[in-house]
């Protein structure tokens, strides 16, 4: 049997561990193409990155190895966490650091060489240098095309290429930054002195943010950020106008509560009383959130007003609304403030922050929420367009450090607020203009760049998604945008006839949109649903019997 991994950065790291895992038992000799043009496991974590670009997840929640709590009753390949293989070659580390990028690309190089040297006799496994182009279904498997014209026929192709190839950079001067990774070479065009916009204020502004700052020789201490006098001046500009929540400081040992609204089952009584099992975002699923949150609020004794405004404001889509400039800045200051005075507190201390953690504990029932059948059409582009970037402000946001230094960055007149929510963005002669459109009193400032510092997912694009985008001319279309392809729960592409091709599974971002949620490294110790769901699509390849069932004509 042959099984194409199309894509092998951290995720295509996972497919390797799950076939070593699983061919460790009886089953026909197989062959894992690992089709991945750079170093296989490391995929953007780039060892050699500055230390300031850090994890946005604890150390001791990452792992590329498995466990029986990861996916009960399969085969596992056990191995170190992160934090655990830190502590042999770094010495002393917390379990909830947030280390330097360069870190996990270490690990996820050793990682590949720990599971290449337990390799079971019947597996062999090949890395091919190469960029896929193109991937079909061929009779009962399927057809990998390389850029040099080579094909590969296998049996299962696993498509985990990730957030796309790194697009080149068009030669603007500086002037707009479409893409700002790799940091900081993406925005060394950026001129001390000049005046650049972010758009988002996520874990991607904050990388660079960090670049412009950091990276150019500034410090942060007690007492604030000192400049290098090398930086430019930052305009932060969103969509909300609002900043993220910090992450809250962690408590080792803590396992979530058990939901009480928001679950799998409540999720599944709700589609019987639809038509279709097609679920209304807004009327049927926010309403459980806020339960769930104010339950999880309440469970150390009654809440306060404040604390249930705070709740309720953080899961309201729909920003404030603010007359001036003025009120816009200084209540979402004060705002970032409380945020971090919370996140101080962190979880097990603050009821506000246990309360939002609900999105995050209980994730695995947004999931629930997309898969098929999912949403409504218009529903379906609200989770993506609205409340994903809320969950994402809300929970997924950067630690608590760096919310201190954003409004170190603030007081030292290096970073700004942008002219307010609903920020437009034109071009004004050889510069740039941003104007609110959130504000009762409308605010314009020009700026000499502009850097997309917000997450996009992969979409049809010929250089960055090659596999995409041949994917997309032959299967079913997601929605009427072409933003996502269209997947069964297992992860198989719906070709246009309706019915799933058995031999192309799709997981991690190019997966979002159909499921939610993909772009992680697996977490030890709890269930992971990312190893699950590719031992859904392997094992009927690898197992003896079933492998024997799909060769016979």
């Amino acid at each position: 049997m042959r099984i194409a991994v199309i894509g092998a950065g951290p995720r295509g790291l996972s497919v390797l561990e799950r076939v070593v895992s699983h061919t460790r038992l009886p089953g026909p000799a197989t062959e894992l193409l690992l089709i991945e043009p750079g170093e296989p496991g490391v995929g953007v974590h780039d060892v050699k990155q500055p230390d300031y670009l850090l994890l946005n997840t604890i150390a001791a929640q990452l792992t590329i190895f498995s466990d029986e709590h990861m996916t009960p009753g399969a085969p596992v390949t056990t191995g170190p966490s992160l934090h655990e293989w830190c502590l042999t070659r770094h010495g002393p580390v917390r379990f909830d650091d947030y280390l330097p990028r360069r870190l996990l690309g270490e690990y996820l190089q050793w990682a590949v060489r720990d599971l290449l040297a337990r390799v079971p006799p019947r597996l062999t496994v090949r890395h091919l240098p190469a960029v896929a182009r193109d991937v079909r279904q061929a009779g009962s498997g399927a057809v990998v095309t390389l850029a040099d014209g080579t094909t590969h026929e296998v049996d299962l192709a696993v498509v985990t290429t990730g957030h796309g190839l790194a697009a080149a950079e068009p030669a603007a001067g500086g002037a707009l930054v479409a893409t700002p990774y790799p940091l900081p070479a993406r925005v060394e065009g950026i001129a001390e002195g000049a005046t650049v916009a972010l758009r988002g204020s996520g874990l991607t502004a904050m990388d660079v943010i960090a670049g412009l700052t950091v990276g150019r020789g500034g410090v942060f201490g007690q007492d604030g950020y000192t400049p290098s006098g090398r930086e430019p001046h930052i305009v932060l500009a969103n969509r909300t106008g609002l900043l993220p929540c910090a992450r809250p400081r962690a408590s080792r040992g803590r396992l979530p509560a058990p939901a009480t609204h928001l679950t799998p089952a409540a999720i599944t009584r709700l589609r019987e009383r639809v038509p279709g099992g097609l679920l209304d975002f807004r009327r049927d699923v926010e309403p459980l959130i806020r339960r769930e949150a104010l339950a999880r609020l309440a469970a150390p004794g009654p809440p306060t007003y404040a604390e249930i405004a705070a709740v309720d404001r953080a899961l309201s889509p729909v920003p404030g609304t603010w007359a001036t400039y003025a009120e816009y800045r200084d209540a979402t200051l004060a705002l970032a403030r409380a945020d971090l005075a919370e996140a101080e507190r962190g979880l097990g201390v603050s009821p506000v922050k246990e309360a939002l953690e609900v999105l995050r504990d209980h994730r695995e029932s947004l999931r629930v929420v997309v898969d098929p059948p999912g949403l409504t059409e218009e529903s379906h582009r609200y989770f993506l367009d609205e409340y994903v970037p809320l969950v994402n402000r809300v929970v997924i946001g950067p630690q608590k450090e760096r919310l201190h230094e954003l409004l170190a960055l603030t007081a030292a007149g290096i970073v700004t607020l942008g002219p307010g929510p609903g920020a437009v963005v034109a071009r004004a002669g050889d510069r740039w203009a941003l104007t609110s459109t959130g504000l009762g009193e409308p605010r314009r400032v020009e700026v000499d760049a502009v850097v997309r510092a917000n997450l996009t997912w992969p979409a049809p694009d010929d250089e960055k998604d090659p596999v995409g985008s041949a994917l997309r001319t032959w299967v079913a279309a997601g929605d009427d945008r072409s933003r996502r392809l269209t997947l069964d729960r297992d992860g198989y592409v719906i070709r246009r006839d309706g019915e799933p091709c058995t031999a192309i599974a799709v997981f991690g971002p190019p997966a979002e949109g159909a499921s939610y949620y993909n772009h992680y490294v697996p977490s030890p110790g709890r269930w992971s649903r990312a190893l699950t769901d590719l031992d859904r699509v392997l094992v009927p390849v690898l197992s003896a019997k079933e492998a024997a069932m799909r060769a016979a004509p």
